[in-house]
């Protein structure tokens, strides 16, 4: 029971190439219109980061770069003789109540005459001494 008039082929339907162009922008007007719409935003937003760009301020920095660069090669000294508790907390190995040791033995026995005095400093041996070195000063 066959239908007799079905056909089987793949027919082309002759249809005027200038009728389906404007058959598909009628059907997909919606997304045209959308995609449209993205492409400008994106294109204003693009112009308005370039524009804004060229407002920023021109000085960044209060310091220039070569001052900073020349901080930074300077290890923090602490200054033994002088520090306080706070300030000398900051050196490697020494903790507050080593700090306030060091405050101790300097107020009981004078300036230091050099840091490799703190090695006489109850808490402080010569390898803790070794890390501290680099960072004191008299």
């Amino acid at each position: 029971m066959a239908n007799s008039n079905f056909d089987t082929t793949t027919r082309r339907r002759d249809t005027d190439p200038q009728k389906s162009l404007a058959d598909f922008f009628r059907h997909h007007l919606p997304q045209i219109v959308v995609s449209a719409l993205v492409v400008a935003v994106l294109a204003g937003g693009a112009l308005y980061a370039s524009r804004a760009s060229e407002t920023a301020p021109h000085v960044v920095y209060s310091v220039s770069l070569n001052q900073i660069q020349q901080d930074v090669q300077q290890p923090l000294l602490v200054n033994i003789n002088t520090a306080d508790a706070e300030e000398l907390d900051e050196l490697p190995q020494v903790g507050p109540s080593t700090a306030e040791t060091i405050i101790q033995y300097r107020e009981a026995n004078g300036l230091f005459r050099s840091v490799s005095e703190l090695e006489e400093v109850p808490g402080i041996g010569p390898a803790t001494l070794e890390e501290i070195k680099p960072f004191a000063t008299i």
